[in-house]
């Protein structure tokens, strides 16, 4: 759920503004929690088991085992599925000769020189969703179809209203699906989530033929839209993929050996994340878990730990689907939108590390899913904004062109967070914890931002850029390690980093229920972790707000 949305002042003067995404851009389908609810049934109990030891022995044998041998009849189609793409590409490039060539693949994307790349991709896509989902990858490919006949309407009129027409038909034919589907079949959630990559695809498609006309980007024939939609490295699981990036990778392809290895090693931390996900978390939440019957148990650090030890399954499961996106994308040479890099595990779809120690829950949010950040900030926020400052005219004054920027800001902010909420379909806690989310983290980064500015001290919600560029004095990376202003700043930093795990604790562990309303001596309603918490950090995310008016 990364949700966080610009700010109209930076924190740093050559430093862009950012935004995220909601909900984390992969549906996660895949994650096995049957062993979850093993872990919580009667048989073991404290009486059945004497020491931390015996439970994870048990955890080992009836869970780590079964998970691997179940996740690796998933994984293998995916990766052959990929790495045969990429094999098939390289041979017909090669006996066609093809150059790669940037400018000229807008261009030359609708010849017939290109499709049989766009059908090997095409192909491979339905192969490996015909793996993973069975005759059920009939329901998304006539969907697919359904989107490509809605694209047609860019050609109708000009600008970008034909986009917004389209993104408001394919998000609401999204409700439609779920109404007419989602009551009689049981998979639908796992099919949802597909079909939200594929909408980030379209909508974007449809943006940029309104952005290029027909200079740039023409409209893709069957076969190119089918080739980019089913694309092996993103059909799965995602992540999102601009159609011009497609393009651009299609025939020229990255070292494989340095390839290969970035997929080996993402494949491995996402055995990692999944293990910890179904069975290490799990074991840890009943360690944690109170001697009270369900519902009996309020508050306390116990129950802090056990909402910690839930949300980790959470993020960890997040972790398993995106770091195995991560390694198809190498796997089949692709390269994404966003420059988030790193040498080991290629081209970023989550940054772990910096969402389990975040700087601000406005950089944890960036951090989720990064290429579903790109897409709201390309295609919703930036549309949103220049939409509503053109909609108020030339200010006169510049108090009045401030003030403009400011309630566009606010506009475009309230339309990312809805259409990053209506993305994930019908789930009223992802409503529930975006919202949550949005408040936090805007009433974190305007009070830190305000602080930094009366302390002149480097507090801000965005972590530091470094000596050279803050435009802070007291800097810790400017002041070095004795100065006692620099480790102040450290300990204020310090405690924001430790309330942003709390905010994530208490937001993450209410997806880890399916329902809404428990109707089982062992199923909670959603809602009362937050209830057995006092709904505090409800309390502290308004605070900010009002401690931030009341010093501004």
């Amino acid at each position: 759920m990364d949700y966080q949305y610009y700010d109209d002042e930076a924190d740093y003067a050559d430093e862009e503004d950012g935004l995220g995404a909601g909900g984390g851009g992969h549906a996660n389908a895949y994650i096995d929690h049957e062993d979850f609810e093993q872990l919580r049934s009667p048989e073991y109990s404290d009486d059945n088991y004497g020491s931390v030891m015996d439970r994870l022995l048990d955890s080992y044998e009836h869970c780590i085992l079964p998970s691997l041998t179940q996740v690796a009849g998933y994984i293998v189609p995916l990766l052959l599925g990929c790495l045969l793409c990429r094999l098939l590409c390289a041979v017909y490039a090669r006996r066609a000769r093809l150059v790669a060539s940037a400018s000229s693949s807008w261009q030359e994307a609708n010849s017939m020189k290109l499709a049989p790349l766009h059908l090997i991709n095409a192909l491979c896509g339905a192969g490996i969703l015909y793996a993973t989902l069975g005759q059920r990858m009939l329901v998304l490919q006539l969907l697919t179809g359904i989107s490509y006949a809605l694209l047609q309407l860019v050609r109708l009129g000009k600008g970008r209203r034909p986009a917004v027409a389209l993104a408001v038909l394919s998000i609401g034919s999204q409700f439609i699906y779920e109404l007419a589907i989602w009551q009689k079949r049981d998979d639908w959630p796992q099919l949802r989530g597909l079909q939200m990559v594929t909408n980030m695809k379209v909508i974007s498609l449809a943006f940029d033929l309104a952005a290029t006309g027909a200079a740039g980007l023409h409209m893709p024939n069957i076969v190119a839209y089918f080739g980019y939609i089913l694309h092996p490295a993103t059909c799965a699981l995602g992540p999102w993929l601009s159609y011009a990036r497609y393009l651009e990778a299609l025939h020229s392809k990255s070292q494989l050996r340095r390839n290969l290895c970035q997929m080996l090693l993402n494949v491995l931390l996402s055995l990692v994340a999944l293990l910890v996900s179904n069975c290490i978390a799990p074991t840890l939440s009943e360690l944690n878990a109170p001697a009270e019957p369900l519902g009996a148990h309020q508050g306390g650090w116990s129950h802090w730990l056990l909402m910690y030890t839930g949300a980790l399954s959470v993020r960890t499961s997040h972790y398993f689907v995106s770091l195995l996106s991560q390694a198809q994308l190498a796997a089949v040479g692709q390269r994404l939108d966003v420059g988030a890099t790193q040498g080991l595990l290629g081209d970023l779809v989550v940054r772990p590390w910096r969402i389990e120690w975040p700087h601000s829950l406005s950089a944890l949010v960036r951090c989720w899913n990064i290429p579903m950040h790109e897409w709201l900030k390309r295609y919703v926020y930036a549309t949103s904004k220049q939409e509503q400052l053109q909609a108020q005219g030339h200010a006169q004054t510049q108090a009045q062109a401030q003030t403009h920027s400011r309630h566009s800001t606010m506009v475009a902010v309230f339309c990312t967070y809805i259409v990053s909420s209506l993305l994930h379909g019908m789930d009223f806690r992802i409503y529930l914890v975006l919202l949550s989310l949005a408040t936090f983290a805007e009433g974190e980064t305007m009070l830190r931002r305000h602080l930094a500015t009366l302390s002149n001290a480097c507090v801000t919600a965005n972590p530091c850029p470094g000596a050279d560029r803050c435009r802070y004095a007291h800097c810790p990376r400017r002041l070095g390690w004795r100065s006692w202003s620099a480790w102040l700043v450290r300990l204020i930093n310090l405690g924001f980093s430790l309330l942003a795990i709390a905010h994530l604790a208490y937001l993450g562990v209410v997806l880890l229920n399916e329902t809404l309303l428990g109707d089982s001596e062992h199923e909670l309603p959603f809602m009362y972790h937050w209830s057995a918490a006092g709904y505090l950090s409800h309390y502290v995310g308004i605070g900010m707000f009002v401690l931030y008016m009341f010093l501004s």
